[in-house]
């Protein structure tokens, strides 16, 4: 799976790590629920830093398709709020 965090590049992850996206996914959720700003940077700091740590990054030569796309640490209430209603599938920033 090749996971995309905006403004950081690529980088490709073992399929069997999604459990462990989908439980820090499930806390992004819960912050943009509450409006707790603190809450989603210590989430979206934990999601970015377990991609880099169980992914290997793509070189930005190599041109592939992402097949997930997360914010970075920076990122908003109002831009994850924007992020999470534009996923029809209603299932946060990680299905599965």
């Amino acid at each position: 799976m090749i996971i995309r965090i905006m403004g950081e590049g690529q980088w490709e992850v073992p399929d069997s790590d999604l459990s462990i996206f989908n439980e820090i996914d499930g806390q992004v959720e819960h912050a943009v629920t509450t409006g707790s700003q603190t809450e989603l940077t210590a989430a979206l700091t934990q999601l970015v830093a377990t991609v880099k740590a169980h992914g290997r990054p793509i070189a930005d030569e190599e041109i592939t398709d992402s097949d997930l796309i997360i914010p970075d640490e920076a990122a908003t209430v109002e831009e994850v709020s924007q992020l999470l209603a534009e996923n029809a599938s209603g299932e946060g920033l990680i299905p599965g």
